[in-house]
């Protein structure tokens, strides 16, 4: 979400082609209209240095508890650009949620090897509530819904 009216443009150029992959002749010149879409946009996409902007994630999760019961628990993040750091909330929310993960090795709670996707480290006991501590002291609050 980068300002109100910003999907309704990206809709507009999707449906008018500025998107496809496949190469269009101009003037003898083949080139993709992504291509030339995103050079020309490129510069007006870039964030600026201190532009405010915000995250909002939404994570569900549906299952059976441990006695077969469906169970349906719902993560919301509603994250902001932070003034007093100068930090986007992009940087915030990912870059903290990396350094989280690093911190584990420091402390000893995660030290398997090899290639982790995030659902396997988080099968781990305590490591989710780590995490989610982790960027609670940065001020990124998932707040949680249980159904």
């Amino acid at each position: 979400m980068r300002y109100p009216g910003h999907v309704e443009y990206i809709q507009v150029l999707k449906q008018s082609g500025f998107f496809n992959t496949k190469p269009v002749k101009i003037n003898g010149i083949e080139i993709s209209p992504l291509d030339f879409t995103s050079k020309i946009l490129f510069d007006e996409w870039k964030l600026g240095e201190m532009e405010e902007e915000l995250t909002i994630m939404r994570i569900t999760i549906i299952g059976e508890d441990a006695n077969g019961t469906q169970k349906k628990i719902v993560y919301n993040l509603h994250d902001k650009y932070c003034s007093e750091t100068k930090t986007s909330s992009m940087a915030r929310t990912t870059g903290y949620t990396a350094t989280a993960v690093a911190n584990m090795f420091l402390d000893r709670l995660f030290f398997e090897k090899g290639v982790f996707p995030p659902e396997l480290i988080g099968d781990k006991k305590g490591v989710f509530e780590y995490i989610l501590k982790y960027l609670r002291e940065r001020k990124i609050i998932y707040l949680k819904e249980e159904f």
